[in-house]
């Protein structure tokens, strides 16, 4: 359409000079009305339905995360579709509450240093299709990596001062070309380290198998990579299997936290 378009404004052009500026106008006009379009991350969310997805009240999972040959999360998984509250418990025993900003643990917890960590990473990873939005996000939609082989469109996330736990984390973030389902995530976790020392270890979530639950697709398998921007994912260090995965009702109501956990 653009070309015929262009032809009939140089055709008259050559006619009559009168002509040229109402043509220059619709051309303007037609190019504005392209413009006005989902951005990136909004192509994202309606791929992974967000609107149905947060018309639900919560949704549970069982999860089983490995890295380097080591188990370290075997937990059923509630979180609020907003992610203001979940509870996750260990298959072990222990538990551990998130009410927004506080987390609350039982006494097997009280010691680790890494449960605020867990606390909130694994289902951020969860719900990252509907959290590109949130208050103090950043978007660079122009970013590019300097992989050479990559055909898949990327995006940069990051987020403004005091935003979450972690506000100088970032992600770089590919989406499928076919589906705009995610397709991978890079990322740094600055927990208890400086951004420079995250930034020389990036890693990345590659998300697959997904299936259908309720009609939103949601990814069954995460494998974990090391990552940079010339080479893209290198060696695989983790594996998360997500199994089991339901919306729940009455969540809210039902939430409560035993008086004797600790706040952490």
């Amino acid at each position: 359409m653009k070309k015929l378009l262009f032809t009939a404004i140089i055709g008259a052009a050559i006619i009559t000079g009168c002509k040229q500026q109402p043509k220059t106008e619709k051309t303007t006009e037609i190019v504005k009305k392209e413009t006005v379009s989902k951005n990136f991350a909004e192509v994202i969310e309606t791929a992974h339905k967000k609107d149905i997805f947060l018309a639900k009240e919560a949704i549970q999972y069982d999860a089983v995360i490995n890295f380097g040959g080591n188990e370290i999360l075997n937990a059923n998984i509630t979180v609020s579709t907003s992610s203001d509250i979940a509870k996750i418990a260990y298959k072990k025993g222990d538990e551990i509450y998130v009410n927004k900003q506080d987390i609350f643990v039982s006494d097997g917890l009280k010691a680790n240093p890494g449960v605020r960590f867990h606390a909130y990473t694994w289902n951020y990873f969860f719900l990252f299709p509907y959290k590109l939005n949130d208050n103090g996000t950043k978007w660079d939609f122009n970013h590019k990596t300097e992989e050479a082989n990559n055909n898949l469109k990327t995006a940069k996330l990051s987020f403004e001062a005091n935003t979450g736990d972690a506000p100088d984390d970032w992600y770089v973030v590919y989406k499928n070309n076919e589906t705009d389902l995610l397709e991978h995530v890079a990322y740094i976790v600055t927990a208890g380290k400086t951004k420079e020392a995250a930034e020389a270890d990036p890693h990345a979530i590659k998300y697959t198998d997904y299936t259908e639950i309720e009609g939103i697709s949601i990814a069954t398998n995460w494998d974990f990579y090391g990552w940079n921007s010339k080479d893209g994912l290198t060696d695989k260090i983790g594996n998360a299997k997500i199994t089991n995965i339901k919306f729940v009702e009455g969540f809210r109501d039902s939430f409560s936290i035993p008086e004797n956990y600790i706040k952490k």
